[in-house]
């Protein structure tokens, strides 16, 4: 089945749909918060940014949300998905009528930070239920696709959000009031999401399979030692483990290469080459690379396995920073924004889609959980090593070089582990067979649920 006949074919389904809608509009409604936070942190003209500051507001952000994400997993494993992608889009809103008052009066101490950090903790759950569900409205056969379809979706919808949030900003004057409108405006965006997710019903996107609640004290026992089912679990599966290594390793070069980037365009960039427009034309040709990948990486795992694509996009990322970061030219980094756009997606792409395959639904959940917490962990971690090596103007050849050498060594190193792995060797894209599936702790080879190592009580969703 080709690339145009699987579109087709999934949007023909109407469980994908109501997946793919509820995804579309809350990711936009990100777009637009993010806009408003962006403005209002780093591009205020009455407040300076640092590496320092830069990194220690990405952990403040980052961190006690990552804390977050396995605690979501659990709750994905358990309760209705749809109802989470209502619920939580409800609280965004509130936050978000919250964020409006503070921004007006010129907020940015610890209330301020609160409310931003309660808003991004929420939309863990969100992400982590909008990949939880995928594979129960789509047939593993047709996962590569799926994923390039609605990630590649989700990222433009931000990247939209985002320039309407700007654009707003920029109409409105650019001062505190004007960015108090465009988190406004994002808050009814959120309405919008939980209206969407609304119109499905409550067992659409699982879990199929469910775990009773035990009361709150026992309940809480009970998580930490379910997050250590899912390690386990995830430890237990080899080419969901090896690739989740490799995307981490190259997550934390990503780290080094955003606070760069914004310092470059917030205090070395001069004129129109500069500020949060130059920023925004690296963040828009990230989104044209993002779309390619969305197109050319279900192509290329149909003929060669997922693993091989996935070692060569981070290599081509490692180059691609080194041979046109170390020009230091705006009009360069704004192509190299589109290159490493492209690898960033593309990997992305093919390990969504191995977990996706590896893991059985009563684990999903918890394995994206995990999959964030390293994810930001590693993000953070490389934030605050960009604080002590870049100065504040952002120029720093080292840091470029270090940036893509731990791209390429993450890609190099996942090819060679791979390579002695048969079963990573496997070529399952859009169209193929599924692929068998690998036998580990707590999997079983037929079902719709793995055996679990507690005991279980099946209920209905809540």
């Amino acid at each position: 089945m080709g690339w145009s006949a699987n579109l087709r074919a999934l949007l023909g389904d109407r469980g994908f749909r109501m997946l793919y809608a509820a995804r579309l509009t809350s990711q936009a409604a990100d777009g637009v918060f993010q806009a408003s936070l962006v403005s209002y942190v780093l591009f205020s003209p009455e407040r300076a940014t640092s590496a320092g500051a830069l990194a220690a507001s990405l952990a403040v952000v980052v961190l006690p949300f990552s804390v977050v994400g396995p605690f979501a997993g659990i709750v994905l494993d358990r309760i209705s998905r749809q109802r989470v992608l209502v619920v939580c889009s409800l609280v965004r809103m509130v936050l978000m009528a919250v964020l409006v008052v503070l921004i007006a009066f010129g907020r940015t101490g610890v209330d301020f930070y609160v409310v931003a950090l309660a808003s991004v903790s929420v939309n863990r759950f969100v992400l982590s239920a909008l990949s939880a569900g995928l594979p129960v409205v789509v047939g593993v056969d047709r996962l590569v696709g799926a994923n390039a379809l609605s990630v590649t979706s989700g990222t433009i919808a931000t990247l939209v959000g985002a320039g309407i949030g700007s654009g707003l900003r920029g109409l409105a004057g650019g001062d505190d009031p004007a960015v108090a409108l465009v988190a406004g405006l994002a808050g009814l965006t959120y309405l919008l999401a939980a209206t969407t997710a609304g119109r499905s019903a409550r067992t659409a996107f699982g879990p199929l399979v469910t775990v009773g609640w035990q009361g709150v004290w026992r309940q809480a026992g009970e998580v930490a030692a379910d997050l250590a089912d899912g390690a386990r679990y995830l430890a237990g599966h080899g080419p969901a483990r090896r690739a989740l290594a490799a995307l981490t390793a190259s997550r934390a070069a990503y780290g080094l290469v955003l606070v760069m980037t914004v310092l470059l365009y917030r205090n070395y960039f001069t004129g129109g080459t500069g500020g949060l427009p130059g920023l925004a034309a690296v963040v828009a040709a990230s989104g044209v690379g993002t779309i390619t990948a969305a197109v050319v990486t279900p192509r290329a795992t149909a003929r060669m396995p997922k693993s091989s694509w996935l070692a060569l996009s981070l290599v081509f990322g490692g180059i691609v920073e080194i041979g046109l970061g170390l020009s230091f030219s705006s009009v360069l980094l704004i192509i190299a924004g589109a290159l490493i756009g492209f690898s960033a997606q593309a990997s992305k792409i093919c390990v969504d889609t191995i977990v996706q395959e590896q893991v059985d639904d009563a684990y999903r959940g918890r394995a994206f959980s995990l999959y964030d917490l390293l994810f930001n962990v590693a993000f953070v971690a490389a934030a605050a090593v960009a604080a002590v090596l870049l100065p504040d103007d952002g120029h720093s050849p080292a840091v470029v070089v270090i940036a893509g050498v731990g791209y390429a060594l993450a890609g190099l190193i996942y090819h060679r582990v791979s390579q002695r792995h048969p079963e990573d060797q496997v070529v399952h894209a859009v169209g193929a067979p599924p692929p068998p599936t690998q036998a580990g702790p707590a999997s079983t080879q037929a079902g719709p649920a793995p055996t679990r190592q507690a005991p279980r009580t099946t209920v209905p969703p809540s």
